[in-house]
């Protein structure tokens, strides 16, 4: 893994050390084939829910996985991040609560 990838996971996992478990469930789906493993997503995540990790079947030699969905707050600012629209945030649950 780049240097850059190491220290983005570094910083999240920081971060997740200052947090908790959110108390409200949400739900995160990654796409894997739209995922280039940018690291965008995981570097703005303020929970450090996200990590980047080395994909050989990735054509871009990485991706991310969801390391810590207990923390996951549901800012949605991972999926608003993503230029590939790889990650969404409680996009069902939403749409049920909508009446839609």
């Amino acid at each position: 893994m780049e240097k850059e990838e190491l220290k983005a996971n570094q910083d999240a996992q920081e971060r997740r050390a200052k947090k908790k478990p959110s108390a409200k469930k949400n739900t995160i789906t990654l796409v894997p084939l739209y995922c280039k493993g940018c690291g965008l997503c995981v570097d703005i995540c303020p929970t450090g829910t996200l990590q980047l990790y080395d994909d050989p079947k990735n054509k871009f030699g990485a991706s991310v996985i969801i390391e810590a969905p207990d923390f996951c707050i549901g800012c949605k600012l991972c999926e608003l991040q993503c230029p590939d629209f790889a990650i969404f945030v409680n996009y069902e649950e939403e749409k049920k609560e909508g009446g839609q």
